[in-house]
């Protein structure tokens, strides 16, 4: 009988380590056969998205700086570049000198989970930044 590790010993955590799948499991994301659990990711995108939302309007002071970052958010998006969206996030994070939060810090260590993340996160950052006008008055100066 194969011997199931053990993910309860002290260590560092990181998502590139042998626990990220028992981690991302833990956390509903993915079911245990290792399927991304569409619902959970969805909550867990819109969840995050605002919050990221969020912190950049209390971090910067203009719309100019909002709408420059949501620009190359919006160009990797178009690209469908799933990683690199991934670190602009986390080098977004790190200029408002903020940890990038442990659930989406532990979907790094799954590429099929930070793909569908970032895609859906994506979708509701979109979503965000029409609703509070910043495309409409970035359209009207003729910035898009």
């Amino acid at each position: 009988m194969k011997q199931k590790p053990n993910y309860l010993t002290l260590h560092i955590p990181d998502p590139f380590d042998a626990s990220v799948q028992a981690r991302l499991i833990h956390m509903d994301i993915l079911d245990e056969s290792g399927c991304i659990n569409e619902s959970a990711m969805s909550a867990m995108a819109g969840i995050f998205s605002g919050l990221f939302f969020d912190d950049l309007c209390d971090f910067y002071q203009n719309t100019k700086e909002l709408w420059s970052i949501y620009q190359i958010f919006a160009e990797l998006y178009e690209k469908k570049d799933h990683q690199h969206l991934y670190l602009f996030l986390s080098i977004q994070y790190d200029n408002m000198r903020k940890p990038l939060p442990d659930p989406v810090w532990f979907l790094a260590g799954n590429d099929a989970a930070v793909k569908t993340f970032m895609l859906q996160f994506m979708e509701r950052y979109r979503k965000l930044m029409a609703a509070d006008g910043f495309l409409e008055a970035h359209e009207e100066v003729g910035e898009i």
